[in-house]
């Protein structure tokens, strides 16, 4: 008999810190829980800031079998057909958010993500690390303006002199964005109502999921919806004590393979229940 006892299940996992340790490597016992979870019938996503570049590492080492969340829930990207299936961006005006930036904070990083392509607008060491961190062989177009098309903008320096940006940018006047610390390092600018919450429960719909069946884990303040909307929110142990609170299971550490421990729970809570069918 075929186990399709998580079938309905959409399980929503963020990448870097969750899935994706420091080392930039996936535990091999989250590969093994993902693919037994797909087996048995649970639809497999994740949700992260990266951009469609800096993922395709990491889609090719799990067992996909749905579309995930990039641009920190900005985009829908299909990795079996490689095309974006939902795009939301940020106002026109927003363009003028990096030149204010790039003014005042001369020494403050910038990319702009839009439609699959980074914009390097403003390089300091963390940017320069981060086309590292995000599998980037370099950015796909240089330039100091941005495009018209903006997905989010990334602002990258330590975390100090980014908590400055946020109350700088907190008294300028541009309707239609959101902040939000994906990192200490990353301060990013999304449109207004985006996060990776709200954009996983369109992507239950475009699944035919009902929304009391997903199940997200993530690890810092960028997921805080994800959690707050699944119907099980995990985080793993290195998460900030208020991530901690908002969820509702804490599992082990991301090295240790946190994925799995909280597949393994939904395996435990589900199962029986499948069996009663």
């Amino acid at each position: 008999m075929i186990d399709l006892s998580l079938s309905g299940i959409l399980l929503i996992t963020d990448l870097d810190g969750t899935l994706v340790t420091d080392m930039k490597n996936i535990p091999e016992r989250n590969i093994t829980a993902i693919r037994r979870f797909v087996k048995k019938g649970g639809r497999f996503a994740f949700a992260t800031g990266r951009s469609v570049m800096g993922t395709f590492k990491y889609a090719a080492q799990v067992p996909l079998n749905a579309p995930c969340i990039v641009y920190n829930g900005a985009g829908i990207f299909d990795f079996q057909t490689e095309k974006m299936l939902w795009s939301q961006y940020l106002p026109r005006e927003s363009a003028g958010i990096i030149k204010a930036v790039r003014t005042s904070f001369p020494d403050v990083g910038i990319e702009a993500y839009s439609d699959g392509y980074v914009y390097s607008i403003n390089q300091n060491k963390y940017s320069k690390e981060h086309i590292v961190i995000g599998a980037l062989s370099g950015y796909d177009k240089y330039g100091e303006e941005a495009p018209e098309n903006l997905n989010k903008i990334l602002f990258t320096c330590d975390n100090e002199r980014l908590k400055e940006v946020a109350v700088y940018l907190e008294k300028l006047e541009h309707t239609g964005c959101a902040y939000v610390f994906s990192a200490p390092i990353y301060f990013e600018v999304l449109p207004d109502g985006v996060s990776k919450g709200t954009t996983a429960k369109l992507l239950a719909d475009m699944l035919d999921i009902r929304h009391d069946k997903i199940m997200g884990i993530g690890d810092y303040y960028n997921d805080l919806e994800l959690i707050e909307i699944s119907a099980f929110g995990a985080v793993p142990s290195g998460a900030p004590d208020d991530m901690k609170r908002a969820a509702d299971l804490v599992v082990g550490k991301c090295e240790d393979g946190a994925v799995a421990d909280f597949i393994e729970y939904l395996e435990a809570k589900f199962e029986p229940l499948a069996e009663k069918l």
